[in-house]
């Protein structure tokens, strides 16, 4: 048996054009030439010695056991020493989760633009000068390494922008060198940081509604 047109043209439309790990878009544009990097990926292999074969699996090519991948993360996946990490049951609640994704980011129409922070000076403008919160956002962490790493930018972050407002100019430069190492090791460790300054509304006491300062971080796998 194969994949049916009809399983095919479900598993892209409801994929929104893009990997259900890291989103980035299947079809790309390089000198002029298209190029689809879309692969459909088995999560339960029909093979024997394939990745996560389960013997007598009801239907390998459903809709259920596909999900769309670039081919880099479905070389992940596939790779024998990330089958503790990349389970049938992982990989199912990955795809279940992109196309919920999928289905509010077509339904708000609305797009987030989130700028690569470059250095400590870029995050510093992102999170100092008064801001009131901030919404950060990481990938999946998958070792006791990169949860210490994280975490400790996690930490230093939440530390500055307690502070920010109390600092002296040379303490914030400084803060903007220590940064700018930490981004330093996420870039090494395979990570990259994005942000932006938003304006949010809390609601306050006697009906208050006055717009503050907030940001926005991600920590992204590359």
């Amino acid at each position: 048996m194969s994949i049916s047109d009809k399983v095919r043209k479900d598993l892209w439309a409801k994929s929104g054009n893009r990997c259900a790990i890291c989103r980035k878009e299947f079809f790309s544009c390089i000198d002029k030439a298209d190029f689809n990097i879309g692969e459909e990926c088995h999560i339960v292999s029909s093979q024997p010695n394939g990745p996560r074969h389960i013997e007598n699996y009801c239907d390998y090519d459903s809709y259920e056991n596909i999900i769309l991948l670039c081919r880099n993360h479905h070389k992940e996946i596939d790779d024998p020493a990330n089958f503790n990490i990349y389970t049938v049951e992982k990989l199912t609640e990955i795809k279940k989760e992109h196309e919920r994704w999928v289905r509010q980011s077509l339904a708000n129409e609305k797009v987030v633009v989130l700028s690569l922070i470059r250095n400590g000076t870029e995050l510093v403008s992102i999170i100092g000068n008064g801001a009131v919160g901030i919404y950060k956002y990481n990938d999946e962490i998958r070792n006791m390494e990169e949860a210490e790493l994280i975490g400790g930018v996690w930490q230093e972050i939440s530390d500055f922008m307690d502070l920010s407002l109390d600092l002296e100019p040379i303490e914030v430069t400084k803060m903007e060198f220590i940064f700018s190492e930490m981004i330093n090791n996420l870039d090494k460790s395979g990570f990259l940081v994005y942000g932006r300054r938003v304006r949010v509304r809390f609601l306050k006491k006697y009906g208050d509604t006055s717009l503050y300062n907030a940001a926005q971080v991600y920590i992204k796998r590359k």
